[in-house]
């Protein structure tokens, strides 16, 4: 799978000072402030260029397969002899290096070219109902992107994240040919939803509101359920491509849930689930989207209310969703690749059968929140 011819090979490595070979490695150090979205077993495959951008450009590797050994020290991760692949060494005369990854490894249909990449693979929308995904995550996103770029400036080696604009491994700037860390990014988006009342009763006890049954339905002309092709363009960056090939619908449902019962006892009391701080997870996983724009969100809700001392009621609510009650016609969101949106239901007044957005919480969709969690590629 090498590029290069035998002469070539042996010339490009007669410019190598140190002999050191190209390694893919991890680290947990306190500066590293990007970690990986990619499983830490997953296989990836990887191209790599030398002086890229210039006349001597150079791919050295091309679509390496990089195999994750867990026995491996000091490094996991390695293409030395898989499917024939040599190991390559470090030119200190042929900077900038480019690095262009996509995890997990396919051995077709993943172009990475100095243009872009190309993912055949299908993406698909996810979707819960009854408790039950039609896709897991991997059906869901078959491929996530890395780009990396190591460049010497001054005395220092830089290695930069393309997709973030990000300065990466900063605790080893002095060393020109230290291990290759890749942050992989989600293409998809995530997308949950949360649901809390204003109580009538909140103090008391003996009083509960349950759902009974539930959807929630993306409405989009020509919402896309599965994507055949993913492209990204320089331009565009890796991570911020199109899709392409794609299967569309009209409706999407993402959320469908009947007759929450249980011997004839329902739950999901809502008398304890009073504000955002306590909302109930409908969606504790998340669902994985195609990122789009124009989508509309629309809910069906039967809620259930019991006391003990009081006549059983039951509310209908059924409307298209938005951050003002006063829009019937339900506001337009995008979701962007790898973010996680989360939509708060606010049921204000049961009597008045008014359900809103009472914000959506847009966050990244991996956070680093201690030094402990390893960069794991």
């Amino acid at each position: 799978m090498a590029a290069c011819s035998i002469d070539r090979t042996l010339e490009e490595e007669k410019t190598v000072d140190d002999r050191l070979p190209m390694v893919f490695g991890t680290s947990s150090a306190v500066s590293e402030t990007v970690v990986s979205k990619a499983a830490l077993e997953s296989n990836f495959r990887v191209s790599v260029w030398k002086s890229f951008g210039s006349s001597a450009q150079q791919n050295v590797m091309d679509g390496y397969d990089v195999e994750y050994n867990a026995g491996g020290d000091p490094y996991k991760w390695d293409y030395t002899g898989v499917a024939g692949q040599i190991q390559r060494y470090w030119d200190l005369s042929a900077y900038p290096y480019e690095f262009r990854a996509v995890a997990p490894y396919h051995a077709t249909g993943v172009s990475l070219t100095p243009d872009g990449v190309t993912i055949n693979v299908p993406f698909r929308a996810q979707s819960l109902i009854n408790d039950a995904y039609n896709y897991n995550d991997s059906q869901a996103q078959p491929g996530v992107v890395a780009h990396v770029n190591r460049v010497k400036s001054g005395s220092e080696y830089i290695d930069t994240d393309i997709i973030k604009n990000l300065e990466i491994n900063t605790a080893a700037k002095a060393n020109a040919t230290r291990e290759v860390h890749l942050p992989f990014h989600h293409l998809n988006s995530k997308i949950g939803f949360r649901v809390f009342i204003d109580n009538p009763m909140p103090l008391w006890n003996e009083y509960s509101i349950s759902i009974q049954s539930i959807e929630i339905k993306a409405v989009k002309a020509d919402f896309i359920s599965e994507s055949a092709t993913y492209t990204a363009t320089n331009a565009q960056g890796l991570a911020a491509g199109s899709f392409s090939n794609n299967t569309t619908v009209n409706e999407f449902t993402l959320l469908s849930h009947g007759l929450y019962m249980d011997d004839n006892e329902l739950h999901w009391n809502f008398h304890y689930h009073l504000s955002q701080a306590t909302a109930f997870d409908l969606t504790p996983d998340y669902l994985q989207q195609i990122p789009q724009s124009g989508v509309k969100l629309y809910v069906k809700l039967h809620l259930h209310t019991h006391h003990i001392e009081a006549e059983d009621e039951e509310f209908d609510f059924e409307r298209y969703l938005s951050l003002d009650k006063t829009n019937l016609d339900g506001d337009l969101f995008t979701w962007e690749p790898d973010y996680r949106y989360i939509y708060y239901l606010h049921i204000p007044n049961l009597h008045g059968h008014e359900i809103v957005i009472y914000t959506c919480e847009v966050l990244p969709w991996d956070e680093v929140q201690t030094t402990d969690i390893p960069v794991e590629l």
